[in-house]
């Protein structure tokens, strides 16, 4: 095990830049791919900008709601500043919260509370000036309910009286409570409703899933060099056999994917928010032992390395498609369940241990390594 050790490590001397790209392509692909895709986003988002001539409560409110749309990119501004990139075009619109607006609202009035600017080249300025007009109506009804419970109170003289802050904060939490707009969608002959509530997002483990899946196959073509001729030679004079060395050497490469898999899930949990957890943790390590051993099994029965590039590509494409990790794949595994079970990745993205793969291809290595080493003991 020592000279297969020290034999590997001089190898990986020398090949020390395509090592360390293809363990660290997943990470960089998806950390490349996330930027990318956020990027794109912030310059999708509609630039508008908004004048608070005062900073009270409510003002701010809301700003902060304005803000948090994921399809508006709210600049804070003076009023000149606002309108100069206003007529340079550099903002879609302008939004001024006037002076007395929280004063305004609070005596249940709406007009002129805020004033608006456009140019002509304002091409989303009616959804978002309706956008403004729901959040000043939403502030304003609260406020005018607040004002309808206190005068029930005193008309009634009831001893516990609540504030109008009370009252707001109070319709607040049932705003957040209870679930007042649902989208459902339905087809045709299913029985089940099903609900959206959020916009369709990137699986980043299964992107992280194919980008492993291609490194490890090219990384593994280590197995086609070693079993050229040339190399052959050698096994009739060393003390173990050609099947053990290469069973030594793919669990080298299984240590190494592992150490490189650790360092992924602190990379993803510290840049991408992703949680850490031991159910994380052993599904990988057993779609990582899955991976090897295929790959393994793969490039021990291949002879060209052209032809082994250009499986491996397609193996690649193939999983990709019909994983459902990065295409939904839902309603083909719904029509047939076995795909459930066939597909290679869905133990690892559903955080499972057991995989029919995994099995399957140690087993395959087991009757690969019993009949290569019979067939090396007829040849001694």
């Amino acid at each position: 095990m020592r000279a297969i050790l020290h034999s590997r490590l001089l190898h990986w001397k020398h090949q020390i830049i395509p090592l360390l790209f293809w363990l660290l392509l997943p990470i960089i692909a998806i950390i490349g791919f996330t930027q990318l895709m956020n990027g794109l986003q912030k310059d999708s988002q509609i630039p508008v900008g908004i004048v608070l001539e005062e900073k009270t409560e409510l003002a701010l409110n809301l700003a902060d709601k304005l803000d948090q749309s994921p399809l508006i990119r709210l600049d804070i501004l003076e009023e000149e500043q606002a309108l100069r990139q206003l007529e340079k075009h550099e903002l879609d619109s302008v939004f001024i919260i006037r002076e007395g607006y929280q004063d305004q609202i609070k005596k249940g009035s709406r007009n002129g509370l805020v004033k608006s600017y456009q140019s002509d080249l304002s091409f989303a300025y009616t959804p978002v000036s309706e956008m403004v007009a729901s959040y000043v109506q939403e502030e304003t009804s609260r406020m005018k309910t607040a004002f309808t419970v206190q005068q029930l109170s005193k008309q009634y003289e009831l001893e516990n009286t609540w504030t109008m802050e009370e009252i707001s904060e109070k319709s607040k939490d049932i705003e957040r409570d209870q679930n007042l707009l649902r989208t459902t969608f339905t087809f045709e002959n299913d029985n089940e409703e099903q609900t959206n509530n959020s916009l369709p997002s990137w699986n980043k483990w299964g992107l992280w899933a194919i980008f492993a899946l291609l490194s490890t196959l090219f990384l593994f073509d280590w197995v086609i060099k070693e079993k050229r001729q040339s190399m052959q030679t050698r096994f009739p004079f060393i003390r173990f056999s050609f099947t053990s060395y290469c069973l030594w050497n793919t669990l080298l490469y299984g240590g190494l994917f592992f150490i490189s898999d650790i360092i992924t899930l602190l990379v993803f949990h510290f840049l991408l928010d992703q949680p850490i957890s031991l159910s994380k943790l052993g599904s990988m390590m057993s779609f990582r032992l899955m991976l090897v051993t295929g790959t393994f099994l793969l490039a021990a029965n291949m002879r060209n390395r052209t032809t082994y590039y250009g499986i491996a590509f397609i193996i690649t494409l193939l999983t990709a498609i019909i994983s459902g990790a990065i295409i939904p794949a839902d309603g083909i595994v719904n029509q047939f369940p076995i795909m459930k079970w066939l597909n290679p990745l869905a133990p690892f993205l559903n955080n499972e241990l057991n995989n029919f793969w995994l099995y399957a291809f140690l087993l395959l290595i087991m009757i690969w390594y019993i009949r290569k080493e019979k067939s090396y003991a007829s040849y001694r």
